[in-house]
């Protein structure tokens, strides 16, 4: 009798320990109110080294309907598994591979980005991106800048026709 009772006692105190254990927990985790009331900061691009040369880089490819075309065919077979279909962050391998990349849809995320930061971060990469170095040309790059844009709600001018024709080959360019 006497071992059932001290069982009883010893599995009673564990429950005890155990939801106090849990409270304790909880306590901790709340977050301090000025903490809960602050607005989420809008979410950097990974750590990208970018320079003033970089920044000041002009994009040479005018900005039309074709030049974001172009540009959409490359960000469908180089970027989208990651980025998107639309853009949006929500690519198929980004839930498997634990990733989080940016909204390309929320103007914000690029307003302080200029074209030639992009054409950087799209050449370079990061830890975390391949960078496109050589595999796409200058061309290629500067149209995936200008899709990019378009993502963000800018709109093209009309193309006029004059511009000339690309082909998009995917491969590593001759030094």
């Amino acid at each position: 009798m006497k071992l059932r009772h001290i069982l009883g006692l010893l599995v009673l105190s564990l429950a005890v320990g155990g939801i106090w254990a849990q409270e304790q927990q909880k306590t901790e985790q709340k977050p301090a109110p000025e903490a809960a009331a602050a607005p989420a900061a809008p979410q950097l691009v990974h750590g990208f080294k970018l320079t003033p040369e970089d920044a000041a880089k002009k994009n040479p490819i005018k900005f039309t309907t074709n030049s974001v075309e172009r540009g959409k065919k490359i960000y469908t077979t180089q970027c989208a598994m990651c980025h998107g279909e639309k853009g949006d962050g929500k690519g198929e391998v980004v839930e498997e591979m634990k990733l989080n990349p940016p909204d390309f849809t929320k103007p914000e995320v690029l307003s302080k980005r200029t074209d030639g930061d992009l054409f950087a971060i799209i050449g370079g990469g990061s830890e975390l991106m391949p960078g496109q170095g050589k595999r796409l040309t200058d061309t290629h790059k500067w149209n995936l800048v200008n899709y990019l844009r378009s993502l963000s709600g800018k709109s093209p001018e009309r193309s006029t026709g004059k511009e000339p024709e690309e082909n998009i080959i995917l491969v590593p360019q001759k030094e």
